[in-house]
């Protein structure tokens, strides 16, 4: 009687999408949200874009004024600060 050996792999796969939330696009719109006062993102200019690990700072430009940005690298707590 012969043996059978089976053997069993198990595999894995790790997917990891790094999507770009900190487009231009979305540095614009989450800081006319941030900003307030009916401000649009396309009344938002975005300038100076410095992406990290963890975080994205930039400079916006807007109707009310000049401002230095950051948010996390999702974009999620944006502080905007006038200058």
């Amino acid at each position: 009687m012969s043996k059978v050996q089976k053997t069993c792999f198990l595999v894995v796969i790790s997917v990891t999408f790094i999507g770009c939330a900190n487009t231009a696009a979305n540095l614009q719109m989450e800081t006319a949200r941030y900003i307030g006062g009916n401000l649009s993102a396309e009344q938002v200019a975005v300038s100076d874009i410095d992406r990290g690990a963890i975080d994205v700072k930039w400079k916006a430009s807007a109707p009310n004024g000049n401002y230095d940005c950051s948010a996390d690298d999702m974009v999620r707590h944006v502080l905007c600060t006038k200058r």
